[in-house]
């Protein structure tokens, strides 16, 4: 007696158990909707973009060029235009100046009686005004421009900011064209700044005229002709700071 063969049978034994087969989770489905939605997003905003075709041709060729050893070491940098080295002078110590500039004074002819004061980290060479000019006159006498002439070689090598200050006594002026002590020591202190320039100093001058106003401050024991001559002057003050030449 041969057996029959069931194929639902055979079937049934075969299958698996429907609880066993593995199931994706049901948030993988949404998350793949998403990140396809997205990508769509991202094609339909590109293919959208205007790229300027001119900035296009212009940036294509950069990347694409490539140089060799050889090649780079023959471009250079080009210019008309030759910029001269420059030097800087850097600010020496005042302390120092005070002696430089006092060795110096004394041995001048027209400027020995020049007094070098140390104030507040300043050097201040205080220059006769009797030496320099004419009793109410602001032009420079031609001894006095030759001993700033002489003086400017020492300020040449110095990197100091220099300020220049005119003074005048207390009497108003007696000479025409200078309606104030102020406008008198204004043009003293300029003709001295112009002095010093045109014998080649090359740093940069502040010319101030500061008038009577440092009359008060002379010390009031001394006679009053030894405060008035004081007063009648042309300060040069030495800064500590460099002035970048």
């Amino acid at each position: 007696m041969s057996a029959r063969y069931d194929p639902e049978e055979f079937e049934a034994d075969d299958a698996a158990p429907e609880d066993d087969v593995e199931r994706a989770a049901p948030w993988l489905v949404s998350f793949g909707d998403v990140t396809a939605l997205m990508l769509t997003f991202f094609v339909m905003l590109f293919s959208m973009a205007d790229i300027p075709s001119e900035k296009w041709d212009q940036t294509i060729p950069l990347i694409s060029t490539s140089f060799t050893p050889e090649e780079s070491e023959q471009i250079r940098p080009s210019s008309e235009l030759n910029i001269d080295n420059v030097s800087l002078v850097n600010a020496l110590p005042t302390a120092y100046l005070n002696r430089i500039f006092t060795d110096k004074l004394k041995r001048d002819p027209v400027l020995a009686d020049a007094t070098v004061t140390e104030l507040d980290a300043q050097v201040v060479i205080s220059l006769p005004s009797d030496a320099l000019f004419r009793p109410g006159r602001a032009e420079l006498l031609p001894e006095a421009g030759e001993a700033i002439f002489r003086l400017s070689g020492v300020l040449r090598q110095i990197g100091n900011r220099i300020d220049v200050q005119g003074h005048t006594d207390p009497d108003p002026p007696r000479a025409d064209g200078f309606e104030s002590n102020w406008s008198l020591s204004l043009a003293r202190a300029l003709n001295v700044s112009n002095a010093l320039e045109s014998a080649g100093y090359p740093g940069r001058l502040t010319a101030v005229g500061l008038g009577d106003s440092g009359y008060k401050h002379l010390d009031e024991d001394l006679s009053e002709a030894r405060r008035y001559r004081l007063a009648r002057r042309v300060d040069l003050v030495i800064l500590p700071d460099a002035d970048g030449q």
